[in-house]
C-alpha cells in the first residue's frame, strides 16, 4: 500500500500544472498582480480565461484575509459556462447572468469564517440546489486552500490542512454524478471577487466596510487539463520568485484521497517522506524544463 503511494506521488510530479497569472485572467476594480495572484481592494473581481477538468487534479491557493472587513464576501469559486456562453459570466443565481453549476470553493465573511458550498441544480427543490449544500469552519489570516476532485464528483477542500466537510445536506450520487459530468464536459473556470450583499456565518463583528477591506490570493496552481479557452502559465514558466514560494506552498500539502486510504502506519511513512519524495521530484522536474 506505501509503495503504491508512492508511485502516485511521482506520477503527480511528472504531471502538467498551471499557476495562472495576470494575462490569463480578466478583471475589474482595485486589482494589484503578483506573481500568479493577486490583492483585491474594496469592489473587485478577476475572471478566469480557462475552463479546467479538473477530475483527478486539483486547485490550490494561499489566501489572506488579515485586512478583510467583516460583513464583506471574499472569495474564490468555479462555474461551468456553456461552450456558446464561455468565456462569458455564468452563476447559480439567475440574477443578471445566465445559469450554470457553481461551485464555491470558499466564501468568507470578512477575517472570521469560511463556508465552503456546491450549487448544482438551479431550483430551491432542497440537496445541492441555489441554497447548496454546504459546510463552514472559522478560519482567519493567512493559509492555504486545497480542492481535489475525485473522478466520482466527490470533492475534498481543506483550509490549513483541515478538512471542511460538507454536510449540510451531504451531496447526494446523483449530484456528485452531475458535477462529474459539468467538470469533464464544461469544464471549471476560476472566479474570486469581493462585494457586499451576503456572507456566511452570523457570529462575525463587523459592519461591510467594503471600501476598506482587502484580500489577496497568492501561489495558485491547478493540476487539470484545459475543456475551454486557452493555455494558462504553467507553473515553470513564473518567476523564480514566484515558482519557488508556489512549491514551498505545494510542500505544506499531501492528498486527502490518497492520505485516507492507507493505514495509520503507512499514513505516518506517508508523512515522514512526503516532503522529501513529493514535492522536492517536482521541483526537480519543474527545474529542468525551466532550463531547457
Amino acid at each position: 500500500m506505501f509503495f503504491s503511494g508512492l508511485i502516485i506521488l511521482i506520477v503527480l510530479a511528472n504531471s502538467e500544472v498551471y499557476c495562472p497569472t495576470q494575462n490569463d485572467f480578466s478583471y475589474s476594480g482595485n486589482i494589484q498582480w503578483s506573481g500568479n495572484g493577486w490583492r483585491i481592494t474594496a469592489s473587485g473581481g478577476v475572471h478566469g480565461k480557462t475552463a479546467f477538468n479538473l477530475l483527478g487534479g486539483f486547485v490550490q491557493f494561499d489566501i489572506d484575509t488579515s485586512g478583510a472587513q467583516g460583513g464583506v464576501n471574499n472569495n474564490f469559486y468555479t462555474s461551468s459556462p456553456a461552450p456558446g456562453l464561455f468565456p462569458s459570466y455564468c452563476d447559480i443565481q439567475s440574477n443578471d447572468s445566465p445559469v450554470c453549476m457553481e461551485m464555491d470553493i470558499v466564501e468568507n465573511n470578512g477575517n472570521c469564517f469560511s463556508q465552503v458550498t456546491w450549487h448544482t441544480w438551479p431550483n430551491h427543490n432542497g440537496g445541492c440546489d441555489q441554497n447548496g449544500c454546504w459546510g463552514s469552519q472559522y478560519a482567519s489570516g493567512y493559509r492555504t486552500m486545497r480542492a481535489e476532485f475525485n473522478y466520482d464528483g466527490s470533492v475534498i477542500v481543506t483550509i490549513g490542512g483541515n478538512r471542511v466537510y460538507v454536510t449540510n445536506p451531504t451531496p447526494s450520487s446523483s449530484e456528485k454524478a452531475y458535477i462529474a459530468q459539468q467538470t469533464r464536459d464544461v469544464g471549471l473556470q476560476f472566479h474570486s471577487t469581493q462585494w457586499v450583499g451576503w456572507v456566511p456565518g452570523s457570529n462575525c463583528a463587523g459592519g461591510g466596510n467594503l471600501d476598506r477591506s482587502v484580500f489577496a490570493i497568492k501561489n495558485l496552481v491547478v493540476s487539470g487539463s484545459v475543456v475551454q479557452g486557452n493555455r494558462p502559465t504553467r507553473c515553470y514558466d513564473l518567476e523564480d520568485k514566484y515558482y519557488h514560494a508556489t512549491m514551498a506552498s505545494l510542500n505544506k500539502t499531501r492528498s486527502w484521497f490518497e492520505s485516507e486510504t492507507m493505514d495509520k502506519k503507512n499514513q505516518e511513512n506517508y508523512s515522514q517522506t512526503h516532503q522529501n519524495l513529493d514535492f522536492n521530484q517536482t521541483s526537480t522536474i519543474q527545474e529542468n524544463k525551466k532550463m531547457n
